[in-house]
């Protein structure tokens, strides 16, 4: 493995690629840094955001990066002891005509023996075992959205207790099959025999987890997200009205939203803005999810300081 002298950095440096749209790049970014801060369980931590190029942005976003993230290069430079890669809003049909797919390719290489472990989460986790392993996604007959529970199988890189149960939310269009990820080396973390595979790993020599799910996400993101398609519809932008999140809103609210579709759908709905408003705006989003997400992070951090530790002990 070819690492940057380790020695020099106290803390741990962790590097986190920024790929997300426009609207999400601060809350994104916020989201993560949380839940890596609070897994460092008294570690120090030096965080880095960074960002490919390739991906179209406002003039606001421009300035948002150029004022807290840095060039890929800039990484490359200084290197990470662990490093976090975003998913994207996709804009091609295949990961391989994105306009960044050369620059991700590249990243996914240097991280192989340049960091103790990476996470990539979701359309990054898509796009690197592509890459690694040639394993297209799939695209599902309907978005995968809301809050599952998963087991924890047997090859589980975190060292803790496997045929559990944990909590993850979802949101997504594609998917990756088990079988065809086993065929390959990667190791099945967790499953569910309703929207298949949550986590998986495999060694690069670099410790790589894959998240299709959102384990970062706060309690209203799924919300948010719900709330942006449905105005996509209204306004024209997107030809079907979206399914609401599974196991997430309250009995209340799903019912008032179904009642709303089909009103929607009916053409006899006048104010629809108004009433998907008045519908989600009293709804209290709960984070169930959230002790599974910090224990993850915990285990993810703990896994690369030992790693290091390792590494200096063998020097």
């Amino acid at each position: 493995m070819t690492l940057h002298p380790l020695r020099a950095r106290d803390a741990l440096e962790i590097a986190f690629v920024n790929n997300m749209p426009d609207q999400a790049l601060a809350a994104t970014r916020a989201q993560f840094e949380r839940l890596v801060r609070a897994g460092a369980e008294g570690r120090e931590i030096r965080w880095r955001c960074y960002t490919l190029p390739g991906l179209e942005r406002s003039e606001t976003a421009r300035r948002y990066l150029a004022r807290d993230h840095e060039g890929i290069e800039a990484l490359y430079r200084r290197g990470a002891d662990a490093l976090i890669v975003s998913g994207s809003e996709p804009r091609a049909a295949r990961l391989d005509h994105e306009p960044y797919w050369p620059q991700l390719q590249t990243l996914a290489d240097w991280a192989r023996t340049h960091t103790f472990s990476t996470l990539w989460s979701c359309l990054a986790a898509h796009a690197a075992t592509l890459h690694l392993a040639g394993i297209e996604r799939r695209r599902m007959a309907k978005k995968v959205s809301g809050v599952y529970s998963f087991r924890r199988l047997g090859e589980d890189w975190t060292g803790e207790r496997t045929g559990g149960a944990m909590l993850t939310p979802h949101s997504r269009y594609n998917a990756l099959d088990a079988e065809a990820l086993a065929r390959h080396g990667f190791k099945i973390a967790a499953w569910s025999p309703d929207v298949g595979v949550d986590m998986f790993w495999r060694e690069e020599p670099s410790l790589f987890v894959f998240l299709q799910g959102h384990p970062e996400y706060e309690a209203e993101t799924l919300l948010k997200e719900y709330r942006r398609d449905a105005l996509r519809y209204l306004s024209g932008e997107r030809v079907d009205y979206p399914d609401q999140p599974e196991n997430y809103f309250s009995a209340e609210t799903s019912q008032r939203l179904r009642q709303l579709r089909s009103r929607v759908l009916e053409r006899t709905e006048r104010h629809a803005e108004q009433a998907l408003a008045e519908t989600l705006s009293p709804e209290k989003c709960a984070r169930p999810w959230a002790d599974d997400a910090a224990r993850l992070y915990r285990a993810w951090i703990r896994n690369v300081s030992d790693r290091i530790e390792a590494l200096r002990h063998s020097a």
